[in-house]
């Protein structure tokens, strides 16, 4: 039998003052394994407070509505988080040019997006945020040139399919009427085999985002803020992460 999906509104009592009479908020219950729940109880005392002073009553169901579009559009996870806990990183930045990367001077990479004292500025106006990735299994390693490049076909195919979630939940925000909601990618834009560089005209100028890297946000840190530990190597799968801000 199919599996009904969750209903928004429970995952909106989930943070309602209402339901938490303690002062906590357990938006972390969207969380897989990969959350640390002796993190999740410390954060929930100490940021819960301060979190619940700055949303709206409006805002509690749409952000169970903006989870299951992340799931439904093909996300691999999505987890809730406070603007405050995006970690914004000039260093970040730096790894741009050291080593210099093969994309710099794409459209959507700099020094064609803002820098990260700029987007310190815009992420201030923001209250709170979706934190979602897409996946690809690692497999072995290719024993051919041809399955090499098939490989790389699928990876750069989950880094555009986190672009256009992304999109969509910029479009569902939109309708929710959050007009300054904006969608953040991973890494480099995909939709075009070669991007055209800097003073040339994008192909997918409605497409095309910047990654959080470019703008400086450390998304280790970040995720790590919302008790999601990433491992280095990657050993079994790649995983894309985006972020949606919402005002």
């Amino acid at each position: 039998m199919k599996k009904q999906p969750e209903n928004p509104k429970r995952q909106a009592d989930q943070i309602n003052p209402a339901n938490n009479p303690a002062g906590k908020i357990t938006i972390y219950d969207n969380c897989n394994s990969n959350c640390n729940s002796k993190y999740k109880n410390e954060f929930l005392n100490e940021r819960g407070g301060n979190f619940l002073s700055r949303i709206l009553e409006k805002d509690m169901e749409n952000v169970g509505l903006f989870l299951i579009a992340s799931k439904e559009a093909g996300a691999s996870d999505a987890f809730f988080i406070d603007a405050e806990n995006i970690v914004v990183d000039d260093r970040v930045r730096l790894k741009c040019f050291v080593p210099l990367c093969r994309h710099y001077g794409d459209l959507v990479c700099p020094p064609n997006v803002p820098t990260p004292d700029e987007f310190r500025k815009y992420l201030s106006c923001y209250r709170f945020g979706i934190m979602l990735s897409t996946e690809y299994n690692n497999p072995p390693k290719p024993p051919s040139l041809a399955e090499s490049q098939d490989v790389s076909r699928e990876i750069r195919k989950k880094s555009t399919d986190l672009s256009e979630i992304l999109l969509k939940l910029e479009s569902l925000s939109l309708q929710k009427g959050y007009r300054f909601a904006a969608g953040f990618t991973g890494g480099s834009c995909h939709y075009c085999d070669k991007c055209v560089k800097t003073g040339q005209e994008c192909k997918t100028p409605y497409k095309a985002r910047p990654s959080m890297e470019a703008v400086g946000v450390d998304v280790v840190g970040t995720l790590q803020n919302i008790g999601v530990f990433l491992e280095f190597p990657v050993s079994d799968k790649i995983k894309w992460w985006g972020l949606l801000l919402v005002d």
